[in-house]
């Protein structure tokens, strides 16, 4: 963890670094393991003349895991593992966090950045007319309650549908909505701390408009937990949601696809781009924090188009 060769600025944020990732309960092999990849790291700031972490960038951070991945080991000759580089990324990006944490807010967010670029399986993206069957199958949900139970449970079926698919939320961001950061005059959502820390502002359709002021205005005030938030359940509940719809669908290929929040999130996206919206919009409807993760949707495109 000691490097004689920092500044004493850098040295006490490994330090203060260390600390933090103690205080968060990681293993000792962390605590011990992550600093010292941080290390390295500001050292090769000083080597490029950053001798004050203020002065960090989104580029220096990329640059350095660059420099990572074409570097070979002194006694190998190898280059690093992918093991080995993502757990550097992974220190990397928990020490973005740690500065965020402690008050840097300008410096870079986490970048979630590895090297298993490769999926396992490709990302799943739900056809229109597979939205169109969950949406109409709310209806046939609950049917041994009463009417008056069942409507209000139906509603926050379709609540789920209209965040995660309408508004493109992740599950977390869906589940923290407060009815007060939902603005009717402007007709949008105001997601605080989202992924990244990041804040955004997401606009209604039209549809979603009638769907959250019918919500809101005639069923919220059943639910008595969780008052002050849009969802009244627990954060599970949201994926159960999803599963319940494509339970009592008769579609084969949703179940087949079994659709979570983010393969909504995924398909909203996939439509939008097919429908023509520039994906720089796309990009800040989503919170993506560069157009790199956005221009995956280009791909999921081209292979949903040639599935039809």
């Amino acid at each position: 963890m000691k490097n004689p060769n920092l500044n004493n600025s850098y040295k006490a944020l490994v330090k203060s670094y260390a600390e933090y990732l103690q205080t968060l309960g990681f293993a000792t092999t962390t605590v011990y393991g992550f600093p010292r990849y941080i290390s390295d790291f500001l050292t090769w700031l000083e080597q490029k003349g950053i001798s004050k972490i203020n002065l960090l960038t989104s580029k220096m951070v990329f640059d350095y895991f660059a420099y990572l991945e074409g570097k070979r080991g002194e006694r190998t000759k190898q280059t690093l593992s992918t093991a080995h580089l993502n757990q550097t990324f992974g220190a990397v990006d928990k020490f973005l966090e740690f500065l965020h944490h402690t008050g840097a807010k300008n410096t870079p967010s986490p970048t979630r950045y590895t090297l298993e670029h490769v999926r396992k399986k490709p990302l799943q993206v739900l056809t229109p007319e597979e939205i169109k069957i969950l949406y109409n199958t709310i209806e046939l949900t609950f049917s041994a309650m009463s009417f008056a139970v069942r409507e209000p449970r139906q509603q926050t079926l379709k609540l789920v549908l209209d965040l995660c698919y309408g508004c493109a939320l992740r599950r977390s961001e869906a589940f923290n909505v407060k009815l007060n950061d939902v603005n009717f005059d402007q007709r949008i959502i105001h997601v605080r701390q989202g992924k990244n820390y990041k804040d955004r502002f997401v606009p209604m359709s039209g549809k979603v408009y009638e769907g959250l002021q019918t919500y809101i205005y005639q069923y919220h005030r059943t639910f008595t937990k969780r008052a002050e938030y849009l969802y009244p359940f627990g954060r599970n509940t949201i994926d159960q949601s999803i599963k319940l719809l494509v339970k009592y669908s008769d579609s084969q290929s949703l179940k087949a696809k079994n659709p979570s929040p983010h393969t909504l999130r995924h398909s909203i996206a996939t439509h939008l781009l097919k429908n023509g919206m520039d994906i720089e919009r796309i990009a800040r409807f989503l919170g993506h924090g560069t157009l790199e993760s956005t221009k995956l949707y280009t791909h999921i495109l081209n292979q949903y188009e040639e599935d039809q």
